[in-house]
């Protein structure tokens, strides 16, 4: 019984994120270009890495390894870096068109919970709620 409280207790705490603010992350060299996701997969029930947006990006204007700001209404914006999943050109059903690859980024499992509870779950599931933002 203890062990079940504790646990619904951390549940419904809000999470504590890595969130960045962006502000110098990315180089200032440059235009910067924002994208949706072609496909959205918030799934948080299922496990841990079951919330996350596959983006189609350009080799040319992001290639990979380079740093791009992840943000999802309600959830917050996160520092992270493009393709860091490796040069994937088929997932999840989705198929990169010629000079793309697919870059997978996640939000956390329990940040997606806590969005649920606020009434947000729909909202996370659209794609318009989430933004890639690189310098080309």
């Amino acid at each position: 019984m203890t062990v079940g409280l504790v646990c619904l207790t951390h549940l419904l705490e809000p999470p504590l994120e890595d969130w960045c603010s962006g502000i110098g992350y990315l180089p200032a060299n440059g235009s910067t270009t924002s994208v949706h996701p072609v496909k959205v997969v918030v799934e948080p029930f299922s496990g841990r890495h079951q919330v996350y947006a596959i983006f189609q990006l350009d080799r040319e204007k992001s290639p990979p390894g380079k740093p791009v700001i992840l943000t999802v209404v309600g959830a917050g914006t996160y520092c992270e870096i493009g393709g860091s999943g490796g040069l994937l050109q088929h997932f999840d059903g989705v198929e990169a068109n010629p000079g793309y690859y697919l870059s997978r980024h996640y939000i956390r499992t329990r940040t997606a919970i806590w969005l649920s509870f606020q009434g947000l779950f729909k909202q996370l599931k659209q794609p318009q709620s989430w933004t890639l933002t690189y310098v080309e």
